[in-house]
């Protein structure tokens, strides 16, 4: 299998979105650029698809994958918690808030800020997608998409790149599952600061 490269342009974003879609509609598992760094993602509740990107990055099995949203309207199906102050302060951005998760234990989830994304989340509808980002578990995280091309290129589907290299750092992630106890896991794109009270 060889990947399906794409090279996002203004005047081409719409149309590899849908086509991007289109594939994860599918079942298919792509690599696409957040407003963060690049992830490998599949539609959430597609359990084959979620399964290879944990046999591709080579990630434990224990290591639950972060979701990234497209709206607002999509929390309530993950979780009861509504941190207003954080969700109108951040989001949409780089920051990822662990939740305690509607079923039982956490749910990581990220509204983030990017054109492309917001075009995908159009064409998937009321859709999140699981993202965690395209390396092999380990392994710096990859920048340029030459590098994406290299790595990934006979295991995924589709490979989205940006029409330049970003370095960029990941999200930031807070864990408020316990509402007594909010804590700060990851410091990454955004700094933020959690208050006292």
């Amino acid at each position: 299998m060889e990947s399906k490269v794409y090279y996002l342009t203004t005047l081409n974003i719409d149309a590899i979105a849908k086509t991007t879609a289109e594939e994860l509609k599918k079942g298919g598992v792509v690599v696409i650029p957040t407003d963060t760094i690049y992830g490998i993602v599949a539609l959430d509740g597609n359990d084959d698809a979620i399964d290879r990107i944990y046999r591709i990055k080579r990630r434990p099995r224990d290591k639950k994958l972060i979701r990234l949203i497209g709206s607002l309207d999509l929390l309530i199906k993950y979780t009861e918690q509504y941190p207003k102050e954080l969700i109108d302060k951040y989001w949409p951005g780089p920051l990822t808030i662990v939740f305690k998760a509607r079923s039982q234990g956490t749910v990581a989830l990220r509204y983030p800020k990017d054109v492309f994304l917001e075009r995908l989340f159009k064409y998937l509808g009321q859709r999140a997608i699981v993202a965690p980002s395209a390396n092999i578990s380990g392994d710096k995280e990859l920048f340029n998409c030459n590098d994406i091309i290299a790595k990934f290129r006979d295991k995924v589907d589709i490979i989205v790149c940006n029409d330049k290299s970003v370095e960029k750092k990941a999200s930031t992630i807070i864990d408020i599952s316990d509402e007594n106890n909010w804590r700060i896991i990851r410091q990454g794109e955004l700094e933020v600061e959690l208050s006292s009270d």
